[in-house]
């Protein structure tokens, strides 16, 4: 038996004031008759139709998806990119659920013209009685412990065993981040910073500043 958790990763739905623009990021409206039978929300939306795929469910794979994507000026959804990847098959199965929403939302606006404007959702699949947190901690700890035994390899491999449970954990990327730096990739280390500031932490700035100022690098800065 599984239970899955839905959320909006990011509170995205109030209005903002940036630099004197009046900026109001894209809403889920849905349509009439999923207003009736009373789906509040997107979080409604997809819990009432996401499904655990079969395979991942089989395996007892669970973990956290986050899917980033852009609301057009004329409402439809576009560039579906997975942010923090579970497995394949509950990846699709997100965003397959996510592209019935086409036509569903009321786009962003600057200054009351519409825009293009991302939004981003996160799914849990969560098994009952299953602790992503400690699970994520478990993994999080091991990984320290093959840093300190200049295993930097090993300890990438726990970290992204770690990240699927708590893809938004700051210590978690910030820790991967470095470790990713250590091997050589520089990509994914920039990637996992920029990240944490998209998130609202400033944990990995030096890091940005120091390694991330080429442009190959600079990523939602």
């Amino acid at each position: 038996m599984f239970v899955v958790f839905l959320s909006v990763a990011q509170d995205l739905t109030k209005t903002r004031m940036l630099g004197g623009v009046d900026v109001i990021p894209p809403v889920f409206t849905g349509i009439d008759i999923i207003k009736s039978n009373d789906f509040g929300s997107i979080n409604d939306y997809l819990e009432e139709r996401v499904q655990y795929p079969e395979e991942s469910e089989s395996r007892w794979i669970e973990g956290t998806t986050i899917v980033q994507f852009t609301v057009l000026a004329n409402g439809e959804l576009d560039d579906f990119r997975v942010v923090s990847s579970v497995t394949s098959d509950i990846d699709n199965e997100v965003i397959k659920v996510l592209k019935l929403t086409d036509g569903m939302w009321s786009p962003g606006k600057n200054n009351g013209t519409p825009v293009a404007m991302e939004r981003e959702v996160s799914v849990t699949f969560q098994m009952e009685n299953s602790d992503h947190v400690k699970l994520a901690r478990k993994f999080y700890n091991r990984a320290n412990k093959r840093l300190l035994k200049n295993k930097p390899l090993k300890a990438l491999r726990i970290l992204n065993h770690a990240i699927v449970y708590q893809p938004n954990d700051y210590s978690i990327l910030f820790l991967r981040g470095r470790t990713q730096l250590i091997v050589g990739n520089m990509a994914g280390a920039c990637q996992d910073w920029n990240r944490l500031k998209s998130l609202g932490s400033d944990l990995g700035d030096a890091y940005l500043e120091k390694h991330c100022e080429m442009d190959d690098y600079a990523v939602n800065k």
